[in-house]
C-alpha cells in the first residue's frame, strides 16, 4: 500500500530530496507542479528517489487534471492515504477519499475549512467571536452593509487563498471606484463574495498539525504589516511569540478550542490558523485552514523550536510514529522572525547571495536575470529572510534592519 501527496512544486523545494525520502520512506506517489526552472525531467533526476512516481502538472494549482489523474492513480495503485500540502489540495484530497472510501477529512466536513461564510456560522453558533459579515451579490447590499457596519470594510471571495481579490474599503469614494471597476460584475460566481468589519487590532497566527487524534504541535506568532500591503510591493512580517507568554497560551487554548470543538479538523491535519485582538483584548477568528501554513513558518519554528514540525506531520501522514515532543513552552530555544519581500515588476538584475549578519538565520532569493511581475497571490515572494534573536522588539529591528539593506544591495530594471 502506498501514500498519495498532492503539493503545489514551491512546497516541494523548501525541503531536500533526503527530507523527503525519510518522511516518506520513497513508496509515495507524488503529485506535483513544474515551472521553467523545474522541469517534470528535473525533478526525477533530484527528487525521483524520494518518491515511488511523480507526476507533474503545468499550472499545478488552477489545472483540473490533477484530480483526474489523482483518481486513475487508485485503479493502478492500492492507495490508503491522501495528503494534502496546500489549500488549493485540501478539497481535491476530500473528493478522494470520498470516492475511494479513505478516512480523513470529506467534502461536507472540508467545506467549512474553505468556504468563508459556513465557517464564520459554525463558529459563530458555537459562540467563537467573528467579524460581522454577510454574502453579497450585488453593490446595494454592499452599500447597506457599510452603513450598517460603517468603513472600513473588507471585500473578498468566500473561497479565496492568497489574499488574491480582496480589498480593505475605507470610504464611500473608495467603494465607487470599486464598483466602477466590476468587483462585483466581473466576477464568474456572484455568490463567491463575502464583505465584513475591519477588525482593528493586532493579527496572530497559529500553526501545526494533529496525528492520531492528538496535537502534536503548536505554536503561535504574529504579523506586522498585513497581506495587503505585502501584495501590492510591500514586505509581511512574521514573528512567533514566546511560547511562555500568557498571549500564547491565550491563542493556543482558543485554537485548539476551534479546532476540536468547532471545525471539522478531523484526526489528522495540518492547521493554519488566523486571528485578531480587538484593543479591548478580544480574539476574534479571521479563519482557519485545514493546511499547511504559506510562507517560511515552518522553518521558523525549526529556528526557534528545533523541531521540523511540516517534514513530521508528513511523516505521521506516511504510517510513521508521530513525534514525542515536549509541549512548546519546554520545547522553544529562541525566538524567530521572517520577513516575505515583494519582486517588483521587471527584471532583478543584481541581489546579493547573503546577508552579513550573524543573526541571519536563512536567506533565499530568487534568481538573478529573471522577469518577475507584480504579485497575483502572497506566494510569490522574491527574497525570504529569517532572523533570530532573544525578544520581540530584537527579531523585529533586526528584521527591519536587514530589509534595508537587502533593498540598497539589490538592483532591478523596472517596466
Amino acid at each position: 500500500m502506498t501514500r498519495l501527496i498532492l503539493s503545489p512544486l514551491k512546497v516541494i523545494l523548501r525541503n531536500t530530496p533526503e527530507e523527503w525520502l525519510e518522511a516518506t520512506g520513497g513508496d509515495t506517489i507524488l503529485l506535483t507542479g513544474f515551472d521553467q526552472d523545474h522541469s517534470p525531467e528535473w525533478l526525477d533526476e533530484n527528487y525521483g528517489k524520494s518518491f515511488q512516481k511523480i507526476i507533474a502538472f503545468r499550472s499545478y494549482a488552477a489545472n483540473d487534471l490533477v484530480l483526474k489523474t489523482a483518481d486513475e492513480l487508485f485503479a493502478e495503485h492500492t492507495i490508503e492515504a491522501v495528503v494534502p500540502m496546500a489549500e488549493i489540495d485540501v478539497l481535491r484530497a476530500a473528493l478522494l477519499r470520498e470516492r475511494h472510501n479513505l478516512p480523513g477529512l470529506l467534502p461536507q466536513d472540508a467545506v467549512y475549512l474553505r468556504d468563508k461564510i459556513l465557517m464564520k456560522e459554525k463558529a459563530s453558533a458555537a459562540g467563537v467571536p467573528v467579524a460581522k459579515w454577510k454574502r453579497v451579490t450585488n453593490a446595494l447590499e454592499v452599500v447597506d452593509f457599510a452603513a450598517e457596519a460603517g468603513y472600513p470594510i473588507v471585500l473578498k471571495p468566500i473561497d479565496g487563498r492568497g489574499s488574491a481579490h480582496t480589498f480593505v474599503i475605507d470610504s464611500p469614494a473608495e467603494l465607487d471606484e470599486h464598483l466602477e471597476n466590476g468587483v462585483l460584475s466581473a466576477t464568474d460566481r456572484l455568490p463567491d463574495l463575502i464583505v465584513e468589519e475591519f477588525i482593528h487590532g493586532k493579527q496572530y497566527r497559529i500553526d501545526g498539525f494533529y496525528a492520531r487524534g492528538k496535537c502534536q504541535f503548536i505554536s503561535a506568532g504574529r504579523f506586522i504589516g498585513t497581506h495587503l500591503e505585502f501584495l501590492a510591493g510591500g514586505h509581511l512580517i512574521n514573528a512567533l511569540l514566546d511560547a511562555k507568554s500568557e498571549l500564547a497560551k491565550e491563542l493556543v487554548a482558543f485554537t485548539r478550542n476551534i479546532l476540536e470543538n468547532v471545525l471539522p479538523l478531523g484526526e489528522d491535519g495540518m492547521f493554519h490558523v488566523e486571528v485578531f485582538r480587538r484593543p479591548n483584548g478580544e480574539l476574534v477568528l479571521g479563519e482557519a485552514a485545514a493546511r499547511l501554513a504559506g510562507a517560511s513558518v515552518f522553518e521558523e519554528n525549526l529556528a526557534s523550536f528545533g523541531v521540523n514540525f511540516k517534514m513530521a506531520a508528513v511523516r505521521s501522514y506516511c504510517g510513521f510514529e508521530p513525534p514525542s515532543w515536549p509541549p512548546g513552552e519546554q520545547l522553544q530555544q529562541r525566538l524567530a522572525g521572517h520577513v516575505l519581500i515583494s519582486p517588483k515588476p521587471g527584471v532583478l538584475v543584481k541581489a546579493p547571495e547573503a546577508l552579513p549578519f550573524d543573526w541571519v538565520y536563512s536567506f533565499r532569493c530568487g534568481p538573478v536575470g529573471k522577469r518577475y511581475e507584480a504579485m497575483a497571490y502572497t506566494n510569490a515572494e522574491v527574497a525570504t529572510i529569517l532572523v533570530t534573536g532573544k525578544d520581540d522588539r530584537e527579531i523585529e529591528d533586526r528584521l527591519i534592519e536587514a530589509i534595508a539593506w537587502f533593498h540598497d544591495n539589490t538592483e532591478w530594471e523596472q517596466d
